[in-house]
C-alpha cells in the first residue's frame, strides 16, 4: 500500500532470513565444496543450502563475536562445530584455541585438523600424561639470562685508531659510552622481567578484599621474592630453565619453617640486602614481620597458590612442548584445552594460559610490524566460568588491530557483569560486534537482546483504512520490538538470531 511510505522516517528495523542474507552477500558466500580452493577472509556467520541443495557458507569480516546460549540450547551443535568445520576447510586457514571441557570437540575434530595440515596441540588437565606442556615462567627466565649475558656480546675490533669495543653492531670510542649502552640494554631486560613477574603475580594472587589489601599484597610480594630468588640462583647454575617452574616455587616454600630464628632457612636472609631484589622483597613481606603476621601471610600465599599443588597443573606448567613465539610461523595451529569443568582450580590456570597466549601473540604481531600473518581465533565456550582477565576491556580492543579475535560463548550477559562489573562488561560487549542468540533463561539478557534487535513501526490496531486502501482516514502508529522477548523464549533447536554492527 502507498501509505507504507509514512513510516520511512520512523523505526524500521528488519529481520532477514539467512537465505536473504546470503543472497545480498554473494561476494562473501562460498560453496562448502569450494572452501579448500577459495581464499576468503572472515568468520562464517551462516551456513545454508541453496535451491540445488548445495551447502553454502556466508562470511562476515573478522570481528569479535559473542554467542549466548544456555545449557542444552544447541550452541555446540548449532555454532561451535559448524564454525570449526568451515574454518578448518578454508584455503587460508586461521589458527584457533578452543576450550573443550568434554573433549567432544577434540575427539570429533583433531584428526580432521591434522589431515588439513594443522599442528594439533592439547592441554589436557583431565589426563596430564597425554598433555602438551606450557611453562608461563620460561619467558622471564630467558629474559634474565639475556640480561646476564650482555657483556658476552662485546667484541674487540681493529680500527685506524687501534683496538675498539664493538657492541651490538656499534663501535664505541670510550668506555663510558660503552657502559652507558650496556646499562640501557640491561635495564630493558630487567624492566621486561619486572613487568612480567608483577603482572603474572597479580593474575595468580589478585586483590580479593579491596578494603584490606595488605594480605594479598604481601602474599604477592612473597611470590615475587621467590621468583627473583630463583633467578638469582640461576647465576650459579643451581636453577636452570628446566626447573624454573611453579613446581620449584612450591618446593622452596614448603621448605620454610615456622621458627622465628630460621623461618626461611637462609633462603632470603643469606642474600645481600643491598644487591638482592629477592631479599628486599622478602624483608618487606616476611622477614621483618611479626611471627603472627608472617604466619597469616604464609597462609594467604598457600591458599592462593593451592592451584599449583594439583598434580595435573604442576606437570603441565613444569616445561614447554611448544613455543608461543612460533605459533604464527609455518603451519596453522589448533590448541584444544580440556579440563574438569567442576574444578575451579583448572579455570584459574586456563585463564592464566589464555592471558599469556594473547599477550605473547600481541608481542609477535608487534615484532612483525602490525599483525599476525594469519588470524588467531579464541573460541571460548563457557567463557563466563573463566576468572577475570586483567584489563580485558583494553586487551580486546588492542587484539583486533593485531589479527587476534575472540569468539566468546556465554549463558547470559549476567555472567559477564558478574565477572567484570557492569561498566567494564558494557565496554567488552561494545567490542563484540556480532551477537548470536540461541536462548537463555535469564530474563534481563532476553530483554537486552530484544532491544539490540531494534524496533519497527506498525499501524496501530485502532487505526482504520478506507475501503480502497489508498489513503488513511484515521491514523495511529505503534513502535514495537522487532523481536519481542516472547519470541526469544520460543526459538526451536537449531534456530538462532544474529545481530551485527552496521
Amino acid at each position: 500500500m502507498k501509505n507504507i511510505e509514512l513510516f520511512k522516517d520512523y523505526e524500521n528495523a528488519k529481520l532477514v532470513t539467512y537465505e536473504e542474507f546470503a543472497n545480498t552477500h554473494k561476494d562473501k558466500t562460498v560453496p562448502f565444496s569450494a572452501l579448500p580452493t577459495t581464499e576468503i577472509d572472515g568468520i562464517p556467520i551462516c551456513v545454508s543450502r541453496d535451491a540445488s541443495g548445495e551447502l553454502q557458507a556466508t562470511f562476515i569480516d573478522d570481528t569479535h563475536l559473542l554467542a549466548i546460549g544456555a545449557t542444552r540450547s544447541g550452541k555446540t551443535t548449532g555454532y561451535v562445530i559448524p564454525t570449526l568445520n568451515v574454518l578448518l576447510n578454508k584455503k587460508n586457514k586461521p589458527s584457533i584455541v578452543i576450550s573443550d571441557p568434554k573433549q567432544e570437540l577434540y575427539r570429533g575434530n583433531a584428526k580432521k585438523f591434522a589431515d588439513k595440515g594443522y599442528r594439533v596441540l592439547m592441554l589436557d588437565f583431565t589426563n596430564y600424561m597425554h598433555s602438551d606442556c606450557w611453562n608461563p615462567l620460561t619467558v622471564y627466565y630467558r629474559a634474565y639470562q639475556k640480561y646476564l649475558g650482555i657483556e658476552s656480546q662485546i667484541n674487540v675490533v681493529k680500527s685506524e685508531d687501534g683496538p675498539k669495543n664493538e657492541f651490538q653492531g656499534i663501535i664505541y670510542d670510550s668506555q663510558e659510552e660503552l657502559d652507558r649502552a650496556i646499562n640501557e640494554v640491561k635495564e630493558g631486560y630487567l624492566d621486561e622481567v619486572e613487568k612480567g613477574i608483577t603482572s603474572l603475580s597479580a593474575a595468580i594472587i589478585p586483590n580479593t578484599n579491596p578494603k584490606d589489601p595488605f594480605w594479598d599484597d604481601s602474599a604477592r610480594d612473597l611470590l615475587r621474592a621467590l621468583l627473583y630468588g630463583m633467578l638469582e640462583d640461576s647465576e650459579t647454575g643451581e636453577i636452570t630453565e628446566y626447573n624454573f617452574s611453579f613446581d620449584t616455587v612450591m618446593r622452596i616454600f614448603d621448605s620454610f619453617t615456622d621458627s622465628d630464628s630460621s623461618y626461611d632457612g637462609g633462603y632470603f636472609s643469606n642474600r645481600s640486602l643491598e644487591t638482592s631484589k629477592a631479599r628486599q622483597l622478602a624483608n618487606k613481606c616476611i622477614i621483618e614481620q611479626a611471627t603472627i603476621t608472617r604466619r597469616c601471610i604464609s597462609s594467604e600465599f598457600a591458599a592462593k597458590m593451592n592451584k599449583f599443588r594439583d598434580t595435573a597443573v604442576r606437570r603441565i606448567t613444569c616445561t614447554n612442548t611448544f613455543e608461543m613465539q612460533e605459533l604464527d610461523d609455518g603451519a596453522p595451529t589448533v590448541i584444544f584445552i580440556s579440563y574438569k569443568d567442576e574444578d575451579s582450580l583448572h579455570y584459574e590456570v586456563i585463564s592464566m594460559f589464555l592471558s599469556n597466549l594473547y599477550t605473547e601473540l600481541i608481542g609477535v604481531a608487534r615484532r612483525k610490524g602490525a599483525q599476525l600473518s594469519r588470524p588467531f581465533y579464541f573460541l571460548l565456550d563457557e567463557f563466563g566460568n573463566l576468572p577475570k582477565f586483567n584489563d580485558f576491556d583494553k586487551v580486546i580492543s588492542a587484539c583486533a588491530g593485531r589479527n587476534i579475535w575472540f569468539l566468546l560463548i556465554l549463558q547470559s550477559y549476567a555472567q559477564l557483569n558478574n565477572i567484570y562489573g557492569k561498566e567494564t562488561a558494557e565496554i567488552i560487549k561494545d567490542n563484540l560486534n556480532a551477537h548470536v542468540f540461541f536462548g537463555t533463561n535469564n530474563p534481563e539478557t532476553k530483554r537486552e537482546f530484544s532491544e539490540e534487535c531494534g524496533k519497527k513501526t506498525i499501524i496501530a490496531p485502532t487505526s482504520a483504512l478506507n475501503g480502497t486502501g489508498e489513503s488513511i482516514e484515521r491514523f495511529e502508529k505503534d513502535t514495537v520490538a522487532l523481536v519481542p522477548v516472547s519470541a526469544l523464549t520460543k526459538l526451536k533447536p537449531g534456530e538462532c538470531i544474529v545481530t551485527q554492527m552496521r
